[in-house]
């Protein structure tokens, strides 16, 4: 997953000082994050606070962050790659409707005279 600078940034200054067997991540009390215990102490509760609905899950932020690269201009194939979806028509499947125009777009260019 491409990984924009200024996180790098930030990456780099939290495991700075760290050793290799050193978590970077940890829970509040220092411990092992997994998903169980981070989805239980940390998303419940800012999902919560945000006032979202309790059927809003960890895996919707997946589609959100892909809904987002679309909006950016990210092209299908790096979704894919992106996503790990092993096939392009998985990656269109679920999200080929979030590139409108697209489809008009590719036909007027091959369409054009060339020159």
């Amino acid at each position: 997953m491409p990984v924009p600078r200024f996180i790098v940034i930030e990456l780099a200054g939290a495991a700075s000082g760290k050793h290799a067997d050193q978590l970077v991540f940890t829970m509040p009390g220092g411990g092992v994050m997994r998903m169980t215990n981070w989805r239980r102490s940390i998303f419940l509760s800012a999902r919560h606070r945000a006032g979202l609905s309790d059927r809003f899950r960890v895996h919707d932020l997946r589609h959100t962050a892909a809904s987002l690269m679309i909006q950016a201009g990210y092209p299908p194939k790096m979704l894919q790659e992106i996503m790990g979806h092993a096939s392009i028509t998985t990656t269109l499947d679920l999200y080929g409707h979030l590139y409108p125009g697209e489809m008009d777009r590719y036909a007027d260019r091959s369409t054009r005279p060339p020159g």
